[in-house]
């Protein structure tokens, strides 16, 4: 089965891809994401869409919040990479709680 065909494609938001290619990907996962945000999934060969899926799907855009568990999606998901895990919401309550 084809994983897009469950994909959730708001996950590809341009400010979250934007800071990957800006922060933490590498250079073949760099030039992949750069394509899919000019010309989405269905440009890639299928060795891109596994690189694609492998080291920004899997390792980045499915990412869920340390303290609640709960999925974050689109740009909120920045606040989840600078912030160690947890989602904006929940990193300003611990600073808030501490």
């Amino acid at each position: 089965m084809d994983w897009r065909e469950d994909f959730d494609e708001s996950l590809l938001d341009q400010e979250a891809l934007s800071y990957l290619i800006e922060y933490k990907l590498q250079d073949t996962a760099t030039g992949i994401t750069k394509r899919v945000m000019s010309h989405g999934l269905n440009g890639l060969t299928e060795k891109q869409l596994y690189v694609f899926k492998k080291e920004v799907v899997d390792e980045w855009l499915l990412q869920k919040c340390k303290c609640g568990n709960h999925s974050i999606e689109g740009h909120e998901l920045i606040g989840l990479w600078v912030n160690d895990g947890y989602c904006s919401h929940c990193a300003d309550r611990m600073v808030k709680d501490s």
